[in-house]
């Protein structure tokens, strides 16, 4: 089972996300900022739903800390914000996608569940490598 790591700062789509992603059998855990994020992150996490705005401050700092300790976590930005100067930087310091806010949680099948059969995979073939030596 995945487990799924979400720092967002509106309780209402924390909870919709949560809820659907529980439903399609993953492990969810959510912060609703940037200091529970960072405390919560470790390198267990396949996967961060993390959103660019928390309150007064940017997770840039939680998305560099991800990428310099995992760098296989998979790291998608949410933004209702469609500010360049986000977009640049979040890429800079290695994010691996975006989801724009607002956005309805069918999307997440779209776009999420087909990255994390991308990562399933990888995982089976590094297992294979590993068992193979």
């Amino acid at each position: 089972m995945y487990k799924i790591l979400m720092v967002e700062d509106e309780k209402a789509i924390s909870d919709v996300v949560k809820e659907f992603l529980n439903f399609k059998g993953y492990e969810t855990v959510v912060a609703d900022n940037l200091k529970d994020g960072m405390d919560a992150f470790n390198n267990d996490f396949e996967v961060v739903l993390l959103d660019i705005q928390l309150g007064p401050e940017t997770s840039f700092p939680l998305l560099k800390r991800i990428k310099e300790q995992s760098p296989n976590t998979l790291v998608l930005m949410l933004s209702g914000y469609d500010s360049e100067d986000y977009i640049k930087e979040a890429k800079k310091l290695g994010a691996d996608g975006f989801i724009p806010k607002p956005f309805r949680v069918e999307f997440l099948d779209d776009f999420l569940l087909p990255k994390l059969a991308v990562i399933s995979k990888r995982k089976e073939q590094e297992e294979k490598e590993k068992s193979e030596d």
